[in-house]
């Protein structure tokens, strides 16, 4: 991504081998994730009341500029045991200028402009239906997602990596409203705590943590929109 995230999140990169194992610290799984935030060692798991985190995280680079929403899925149908390849909703979703109603521009375009964008979580719950899956779309909040984690659900997050200052409205041929923003990406929720949120980035294939208010401002810009991803 060329431009900074806004707020200053909580992250530090593990390198992982192919065994999921940080070639640092050689931890894995839950505990791996206390190490990305700069934690201490342990707590975290879906046993834990302060919080929960799913099995199976990886980190996967997204094989086009713009396909994000794709490459979650991809991560998240893995994370449930049954892999579903990013080029596999090509041709599931289709085109339109209004992201709830599909892929709005060109895939390989410029990250962070309006033009050449993506889409949103409608057409995907339907694509997720193609392929033996099946998702909830969420317009919520904390609750809202810390509830699809409890779940062990792998929860597709809609951010604002550039703050509200983006957003805009724009109108279909019928007169439908939907918004707009710039630098719009997506990750996948894996785990949250009492400090914040674990997730995938598939933008540049690393786990990431942001606390709660950075988290949570990213995510009002595109109004809480998510879906989690259930087998």
């Amino acid at each position: 991504m060329p431009r900074p995230f806004i707020g200053t999140p909580s992250l530090r990169q593990c390198r992982l081998d192919s065994r999921s194992r940080c070639i640092t610290c050689q931890h894995r799984d839950r505990l791996i994730l206390r190490h990305i935030a700069g934690l201490p060692w342990g707590g975290g798991d879906r046993d834990d009341p302060a919080g929960a985190t799913l099995p199976n995280v990886f980190t996967y680079q997204q094989q086009r500029s713009l396909s994000c929403e794709y490459a979650s899925l991809s991560i998240a149908t893995e994370m449930l045991g049954r892999p579903v390849s990013e080029y596999a909703f090509d041709d599931l979703v289709p085109a339109s200028d209004n992201p709830h109603w599909g892929y709005r521009g060109d895939i390989e375009g410029e990250w962070g402009n309006t033009d050449d964008y993506g889409v949103y979580p409608e057409p995907l719950a339907e694509a997720l239906t193609e392929v033996g899956f099946s998702g909830e779309i969420i317009y919520g909040g904390r609750d809202e997602l810390t509830r699809a984690l409890d779940l062990g659900r792998p929860t597709v997050v809609w951010l604002g990596m550039w703050g509200v200052d983006g957003s805009f409205d724009a109108f279909a041929e019928d007169g439908t409203r939907y918004q707009l923003t710039t630098g719009m990406h997506v990750m996948v929720a894996y785990g949250y705590d009492e400090t914040g949120v674990y997730l995938t980035d598939p933008g540049t294939a690393v786990l990431r943590h942001y606390d709660w208010p950075t988290f949570e401002a990213m995510w009002a810009v595109m109004d809480g929109m998510a879906l989690s991803v259930r087998a």
